[in-house]
């Protein structure tokens, strides 16, 4: 189950495991990353921090992607994956752990992503960090109406583009989709599903 044992949801999927798997979230780099320099960097129980920093305001809305989540992929219902989002950095950036399991043959896949926002730019930030060493970036709006976050990136080879949508009208739940768009704008790949907040919602006083 490529789709979801290789890939961040949140984020922007690369042509060839769009392609070669129908499985899943623009450029993306592949890079080499010394095991041991990640961990103290971004996987230290240490930097865990108690919610989003409040010199930035705008951090406050990634605070609906921290805790502890279950997806529900529409289709696959003998893939299991998990999140757990967590503030690190003096609480700059949000910490995305995943992990996914299938009932098939598929090997178990595991990763994580960094979201921040960027308060130059304007825009919300994300790298995804694949146990296979690629490292996937996105950008990101915020929909305060809707509650509904939008990350995506157009794959420069190919001209298409990736859009993942992250809806928030429930603290317990999040709506999402994944859509691939070829460059006349044609739906040439659509995945959506649902994520299940496990546990008490731990949204942050602003």
């Amino acid at each position: 189950m490529a789709l979801w044992s290789q890939m961040p949801r949140h984020g922007t999927i690369p042509a060839s495991s769009f392609d070669s798997a129908m499985a899943m979230k623009p450029v993306v780099l592949t890079v080499s990353i010394p095991a041991t320099v990640l961990s103290c960097q971004v996987n230290s129980g240490e930097d865990v921090a108690a919610g989003p920093s409040p010199e930035v305001p705008e951090l406050k809305n990634l605070d609906h992607y921290a805790g502890q989540w279950e997806d529900e992929i529409a289709g696959r219902p003998n893939v299991r994956r998990t999140e757990l989002g967590e503030w690190i950095l003096d609480g700059r950036f949000l910490r995305q752990s995943w992990t996914s399991e299938s009932a098939d043959d598929a090997p178990p896949a595991h990763g994580l992503t960094l979201m921040t926002f960027d308060a130059v730019g304007k825009v919300y930030r994300s790298w995804a960090f694949l146990a296979t060493g690629t490292v996937i970036e996105n950008e990101g709006t915020w929909d305060a109406i809707t509650k509904t976050f939008t990350w995506g990136h157009r794959l420069v080879p190919t001209s298409e583009t990736v859009i993942t949508k992250a809806s928030f009208t429930d603290d317990a739940v999040q709506a999402w989709s994944i859509v691939k768009t070829d460059n006349r704008d044609k739906v040439v790949r659509e995945v959506t599903g649902r994520s299940i907040r496990r546990g008490a919602p731990i949204l942050h006083a602003a």
